[in-house]
């Protein structure tokens, strides 16, 4: 049996994956390597196999092809494998756990702004890595009745976003095992300000910060903490809502090169408030990049839903009060399940729950 790997992408070492192929009836595993072509020549008993090939290394992937019940006979002795991105081939991988964007408050006149903090969550039953996920943040606020985008939402193939961020990496620097998280904080550092600050947390631990380099920046960047690479943000500023008024995105955007997308995808739209009318750029992109979206809103003040059904059917609502419409202490996480994982069935109003003041510390080790 002759086999052949193929790829879309550049550059692909075909020498570092293995090819398994396995007999249908008796079970009976054959495994080699390929060459640098991508070709494996295997000598088998004719039958029918179901063959894979990915590039495990410490038992990871990050690509991974299949053909399922190729019947080996005198007349059929080869196939090709189409090589993918292990993420995509797999119905489960990551989603949005914990979420803290309400931030807490020290007594009158002393709220912690930059407390806000996020989880990503491997829920698949292998190790993955997170290298090049994006997150953004919807453009299109729950909680204004009319702010002149919502009329321009255009369909449930597309969103409108205000900011898209990245994780980086060459592809297996950040591996993320089965039921564990990845820490992304708006500034990882130690809130509680040693303890001074007793309803605020410790996240100078934290995996990643989102630190947007601007000249009138609020946050201080903190060198052990590596940053996220940010795509775009309209406000020059990591800006999520402390009403929660901003649902939140998990994205995959595969090969994209996300500077040319980005500069070919911005819509100036008109957005009207107590300020008047005022024009800004927005980014538009596919909802086929979501992998997970989180709809969160105040429990007084939800006008419409952002995210479209396909992405999340439903709404987790937070009590919001307070003359910032904030610093309650309200903290968002999903539901665990029976067998150690969380639930995700696209519905936030079923898989979240607000814990008050359940906010973790993620202190630096």
């Amino acid at each position: 049996m002759t086999i052949k790997l193929i790829s879309d992408k550049d550059n692909v070492d075909f020498t570092s994956f293995t090819v398994t192929a396995i007999e249908s009836r008796s079970a009976t595993k054959f495994t080699a390597t390929p060459d640098a072509s991508g070709t494996v020549v295997f000598s088998l008993p004719l039958g029918q196999y179901n063959i894979t090939a990915e590039d495990l290394v410490n038992g990871a992937s990050t690509m991974y092809g299949h053909v399922d019940d190729f019947t080996l006979s005198s007349t059929n002795t080869s196939c090709s494998i189409p090589l993918k991105d292990l993420q995509l081939s797999m119905e489960k991988t990551f989603v949005l756990d914990e979420l803290f964007f309400n931030c807490s408050s020290n007594g009158d006149w002393d709220n912690n702004y930059y407390e806000e903090y996020f989880t990503i969550r491997n829920v698949s039953n292998r190790p993955l890595y997170a290298d090049g996920l994006s997150f953004a943040i919807a453009g299109d606020y729950n909680c204004t009745e009319d702010d002149g985008i919502k009329s321009s939402r255009l369909d449930h193939d597309s969103i409108v976003v205000s900011q898209l961020y990245t994780i980086p990496g060459n592809g297996r620097d950040h591996l993320v095992q089965p039921g564990e998280s990845l820490v992304i904080a708006h500034s990882a550092i130690d809130h509680t300000q040693n303890g001074t600050k007793p309803s605020a947390r410790d996240l100078s631990g934290a995996d990643f910060e989102v630190y947007v380099p601007y000249e009138y920046s609020m946050t201080t960047d903190n060198p052990e903490v590596p940053n996220l690479i940010v795509n775009y943000s309209m406000f020059q500023a990591f800006s999520w809502g402390y009403g929660g008024y901003a649902p939140i995105m998990l994205l995959r955007t595969g090969n994209t090169d996300l500077t040319t997308y980005v500069k070919n995808n911005l819509r100036n739209m008109k957005v009207t408030g107590s300020w008047g009318n005022q024009m800004q750029d927005y980014l538009v992109i596919p909802t086929s990049w979501i992998i997970d979206g989180v709809e969160t809103a105040s429990v007084d003040n939800m006008f419409h839903k952002v995210l479209p059904a396909n992405v999340d059917k439903g709404v987790i609502y937070i009590q919001d009060t307070g003359m910032y419409g904030g610093f309650q202490n309200q903290f968002v996480q999903r539901r665990p399940t029976s067998n150690g994982y969380v639930q995700d069935t696209n519905n936030s109003e079923n898989d979240f729950v607000v814990v008050p003041n359940g906010q973790k510390n993620y202190s630096k080790k």
